[in-house]
């Protein structure tokens, strides 16, 4: 078994951290905040996910996992380092490296003997290499490799994304460091792929900006659905029935992409092109389908009822997806600003939402539960469901309001049994007629 230090405290790294424990490697966590490292020895993750917090806990009382603000502590003895950081992302999607930089500079610093410095954060290709020079330049007697392991977690799935990865992928340019690399992978039983170091990088890219081209290719058959009167949930189901496109493939219609993960790569792959003079004219479309589905709400309302002014509004749901605690980049909180702007009062209800995550909150009521949402609104609208979503009082949910009208962004219910009870559903690609299922 290894001594590996992880750095970061957020999502990525108490992920990595306790899954690494769980294998039984020693890990050793390390970042900045005092609140958050004491949180995490104590067993308590930063952000919710499924199963996490049992596995941290159990493997903190193990002694084979725990936290530092000490980097000197943390790199002592250890064989491997992440850099874990969950890259900041600015409101137009760009990358802030700073915090991964300034990380890179604390291990110059404080590392002593051989270490191969492990670059899992989500970075632009050819960061790897600055990351190496930041290093050496902080250390030039370091006995340093840097490689690059994308991470494919999947808030809300996480754990079991890791344990079960379709596959991993270690880029470094030395086969032998490598080899040592995927190793620490093996027990697990899944596919490994070794490469060079900026072909992992671009691999990250290419992977997440083919999920955002799918989301945006389907958002909008979605929009040319509700149009004609089609069914786009039947569309995509009898697409991925094409052995060419699969039954995997991200053909869900509904709001697009959010959290910045994957508009990060879109913006990341248009930089290249900018720099190396190469066009992207399919990965500047992609971005442009999905920057308009954060007013497809508002224009919907706007089809309804003419005029937002006045109206008020519940919204089933606020983080950026199911079974996450986190609001960063949630488009919900952008469909809020949306309405607010054009006139509507909002009320909010999420179980697991932090509202304090986020300093720039747009104006809306917190609801205790779903029924408080729904309590004298004009229009209920379904941005994240969240488990027991299907276990609702929908002939409650009904009567709380005061007009019918239920926009389901995620097409949870069926269209037929909510006309049945009452309810003019609207979802998204299902025909915007109310009153009627499509076929």
């Amino acid at each position: 078994m290894a001594n590996i230090c992880i750095v970061g405290l957020w999502h990525q790294a108490s992920v990595l951290s306790a899954c690494l424990a769980d294998m039984g490697h020693q890990v050793c966590g390390v970042g900045d905040d005092e609140r958050v490292v004491a949180a995490l020895n104590a067993g308590q993750p930063p952000v919710y996910e499924p199963k996490l917090k049992t596995i941290m806990r159990r493997n903190v009382r193990s002694g084979r996992l725990k936290y530092t603000t000490d980097y000197r502590e943390a790199l002592h003895g250890a064989e491997f380092a992440y850099i874990a950081i969950d890259t900041p992302v600015g409101p137009d999607d760009e990358s802030d490296l700073t915090s991964i930089f300034e990380a890179a500079r604390h291990i110059g610093q404080a590392m002593s003997g051989e270490l191969i410095l492990i670059v899992s954060a989500q970075v632009p290709v050819g960061t790897c290499e600055r990351i190496t020079a930041i290093v050496r330049e902080e250390n030039p007697a370091a006995a340093l490799d840097v490689a690059y392991v994308p991470e494919f977690l999947r808030l809300g799935a996480a754990v079991d994304t890791f344990r079960r990865a379709d596959r991993f992928v270690v880029g470094a340019n030395d086969p032998a460091v490598a080899e040592r690399i995927a190793a620490l992978y093996r027990p697990l039983g899944r596919p490994i792929v070794i490469t060079g170091l900026r072909t992992a990088e671009m691999a990250k890219h290419a992977s997440n900006a083919f999920l955002a081209a799918s989301i945006s290719f389907i958002n909008e058959m979605a929009s040319l659905c509700d149009e004609v009167g089609a069914d786009a949930l039947q569309v995509a189901q009898i697409m991925k029935l094409d052995r060419r496109i699969s039954r995997y493939a991200f053909l869900k219609p509904g709001l697009g992409f959010a959290g910045g993960t994957l508009g990060r790569e879109i913006r990341a792959l248009q930089r290249l092109g900018q720099q190396h003079g190469c066009d992207t004219p399919m990965i500047d479309a992609v971005m442009v389908v999905n920057q308009a589905r954060a007013s497809l709400v508002g224009r919907r309302l706007q089809r309804i009822y003419d005029s937002l002014e006045g109206l008020q509004v519940g919204i089933l749901g606020l983080t950026y997806k199911p079974g996450t605690s986190t609001l960063r980049r949630s488009i919900a909180l952008d469909i809020i600003r949306d309405l607010v702007a054009q006139g509507a009062s909002v009320k909010a209800f999420d179980p697991l939402a932090r509202l304090d995550e986020v300093a720039d909150l747009p104006p809306f009521e917190p609801c205790p539960d779903p029924y408080a949402a729904a309590e004298g609104s004009d229009a209920l609208v379904l941005v994240t469901e969240w488990a027991g979503i299907h276990d609702l009082d929908l002939p409650c949910l009904r009567a709380a309001m005061r007009r019918p009208l239920f926009i389901d962004t995620r097409n949870v219910f069926d269209p037929t049994e909510m006309i049945q009870l009452g309810f003019a559903y609207s979802g998204i690609g299902r025909g915007i007629s109310l009153g009627r299922s499509q076929s």
